[in-house]
């Protein structure tokens, strides 16, 4: 019927729109529902917040608001990952949103200036994440500890009550280093030109 050529039209939209799993998923997150029509509407309200911000305008002139404003808003990285928070945390409905205010710490960790306050930080905000890790978020919280220089760190953030076991993360990083030798692109974030680059190596090194 009619209603139902809608909603698979409007699925193929989303997928063509958003053809990234995790970004699908983390959209589901931060807006709280898995309804396609509520989705494309407020990641539209995503769109109009960063298409009317100028770089002046965000939180900070940092060089993590240089890497976020770089990057597409429907983007499989870290920093595509902020700022889709940092862009709900503008829109009223979303600011208080559970999953943003999150997220929000995850940001404020990366722009940390000092070494050791940015680790911290960045402990504090995956550690109030660990029951919700999956292995497609895991390389969130991976290239995060790599750009806070916190690799070693990463167990702690994970492995804490509600979090995945250590056979679990284990299992994991032992996937994602599979992935990234298959298909090395997975490991960069940030714009071209101006990405880091997370490779198999940095990741056998927590195992």
């Amino acid at each position: 019927d009619a209603e139902q050529h809608l909603k698979t039209r409007s699925e193929a939209f989303l997928l063509k729109t958003v053809p990234d799993d995790a970004a699908r998923a983390h959209y589901q997150e931060l807006f709280g529902t898995c309804e396609v029509e509520r989705l494309l509407d407020m990641r539209k309200w995503l769109a109009a917040v960063d298409g009317a911000t100028q770089f002046g305008q965000w939180r900070t002139q940092t060089a993590v608001a240089r890497l976020m404003t770089g990057v597409a808003l429907d983007g499989r990285d870290l920093f595509a990952a902020v700022k889709r928070a940092f862009l709900a945390s503008q829109v009223p409905r979303l600011a208080a949103s559970p999953q943003v205010v999150l997220w929000m710490h995850v940001l404020g960790a990366l722009e940390e200036q000092d070494p050791l306050q940015s680790k911290l930080q960045a402990c504090e905000a995956w550690e109030a994440f660990a029951k919700a890790v999956t292995l497609e978020k895991l390389l969130w919280v991976i290239q995060c500890a790599h750009f806070v220089d916190a690799l070693d760190h990463l167990e702690k953030w994970l492995l804490v009550s509600g979090g995945p076991s250590a056979a679990q993360l284990s299992e994991w990083l032992q996937l994602v280093v599979a992935r990234l030798e298959t298909c090395p692109a997975l490991g960069r974030y940030g714009p071209a030109g101006d990405s880091c680059q997370l490779r198999p190596r940095h990741v056998a090194k927590i195992l």
